[in-house]
């Protein structure tokens, strides 16, 4: 079978900056494949000189798509080019099966797999290939005589020291490398997930409900593998792990640290973590930033006590605060995650999480709006309040349910306020952001850079 794996094209604020990294998850799924005997080959529309619609998609048997929210329009418009064209369709990812009903109905696929998909996916192409009874692969949707059917879920994935390494091979790493984030300009950033699953269940966030609750992580020993491998193969200096929290355990990071230190690797790198895993563990933070931890994400999200305990963050009032001090004590620059418009939120308290904002001095900070993901807590709460289903505006930078308190325009105002209020804070606060702007923004270096810089 002559198999495609496709990434729709992203549309989203960040890529301006030069987010834009390799779809991890269909990596994953492809090198799980090819251990099983398949050809696969790869197209990533977030980089591919060709647009969907002028990619000749004939050829194929059988088309695979991931999709989040935000590019689940993007995804349909290419399922329905590869229908057209007698292709098997099958979408993944974390937005299909939430609709998986509506998606096979209406004819835009044939299977939807639902949770991971490094075993499901080549179950299915065994089950295609050698007409098997699709209802002894778990973990899949499909339609039976005008019925949806799905058969039961698989189970999570608990040895993640058993996949293979994502098969970076099928894409072009040079490309990433020139078009891709740089931190400080200079080192182009690889990707790894070290681990699955999230212990905590944050109202907004899918991880709990794709991944399960229970934490499940890849051995030191496996990460400093895939680590070789990058840097020696691949040429990367810098590594960004997309955990929801790498440092869920402690002793493991301390372990990673202590192996990057020992083989002597000239690394920067960035990773999650809870405020709270931070100020426990004063000496692996000390550790992270003696291997070469550059920058660490946090999510702050509001400075309403009420608001945090509606998204079910147990953080207190201090906690962001004492964590970024000691961050900063450390050498370790901060991006900090702030939440516009908890359902109890009003004007005053957004006012209040800016204001925090500014008090806490990150070297960044992301501001976004309330997002209901379906699949998520949140998006049950507010599914009668939804203004509409207009996909590609679940962004963050759109509310795109009626809030109580707050109207959808002065939201979106508010939001913009966040921004100007946080890095127009003087010349060196714009400099800051201009610099990091132009430096991985190709089409301003030339034109701004002797102008501000």
């Amino acid at each position: 079978m002559n198999i495609l794996l496709a990434n729709p094209k992203s549309s989203s604020a960040f890529q301006a900056f030069g987010f834009v990294f390799p779809p991890l998850g269909l990596l994953y799924v492809a090198a799980s494949a090819e251990r099983r005997g398949y050809e696969i080959k790869i197209v990533d529309f977030c980089i591919s000189r060709k647009s969907q619609k002028g990619f000749d998609i004939r050829g194929f048997d059988v088309v695979g798509i991931t999709s989040d929210t935000r590019r689940f329009p993007g995804a349909i418009e290419l399922a329905k080019r590869a229908k057209e064209k007698g292709c098997c369709v099958v979408m993944g990812g974390t937005h299909p099966p939430f609709v998986d009903e509506e998606v096979l109905k209406a004819g835009y696929a044939d299977f939807v797999v639902r949770g991971e998909g490094e075993i499901t996916f080549p179950a299915l192409l065994d089950s295609i290939s050698l007409n098997k009874d699709l209802r002894q692969v778990d973990g899949i949707s499909f339609l039976k005589d005008g019925n949806i059917i799905r058969t039961r879920p698989r189970r999570l994935i608990e040895d993640l020291d058993s996949l293979p390494f994502p098969a970076r091979h099928l894409i072009d790493i040079e490309e990433y490398k020139r078009i891709g984030y740089k931190y400080g300009g200079e080192r182009p950033f690889a990707v790894i997930s070290s681990s699955r699953g999230c212990p905590y269940v944050c109202s907004f966030c899918l991880t709990p409900t794709i991944y399960g609750r229970v934490w499940r992580a890849r051995s030191a020993d496996s990460i400093i593998r895939e680590i070789e491998e990058l840097y020696f193969k691949y040429g990367y200096r810098a590594i960004a792990f997309c955990d929801d929290n790498f440092t869920v355990s402690p002793k493991r990071v301390i372990e990673v640290s202590s192996l990057i230190l020992e083989k002597g690797f000239d690394i920067w790198w960035w990773c999650l973590s809870s405020p709270n895993i931070l100020l426990k563990n004063e000496d692996m933070v000390r550790m992270m930033a003696r291997s070469g931890a550059k920058t660490i994400y946090i999510g702050v999200e509001s400075a309403n006590l009420a608001t945090l305990k509606e998204f079910n963050k147990s953080l207190e009032e201090d906690t962001a605060y004492q964590a970024v001090s000691l961050l900063k004590k450390n050498g370790i620059q901060i991006f900090a995650s702030y939440i516009l418009g908890g359902l109890n939120d009003d004007i005053k308290t957004i006012f209040k999480t800016i204001k925090m904002a500014r008090r806490l001095n990150t070297e960044v900070a992301q501001f976004s709006i309330l997002t209901p993901f379906p699949g998520t807590t949140l998006y049950g709460k507010v599914k009668d309040r939804l203004r509409h289903k207009k996909w590609e505006k679940y962004d963050g930078i759109h509310l795109v349910f009626r809030h109580e308190n707050v109207s959808f325009v002065v939201m979106e105002l508010l939001l913009i306020l966040a921004y100007f209020s946080f890095y127009v804070r003087g010349w060196r606060a714009v400099k800051g952001f201009l610099s990091a702007l132009i430096k991985n923004t190709p089409i301003l270096k030339t034109s701004l850079r002797k102008r501000f810089l």
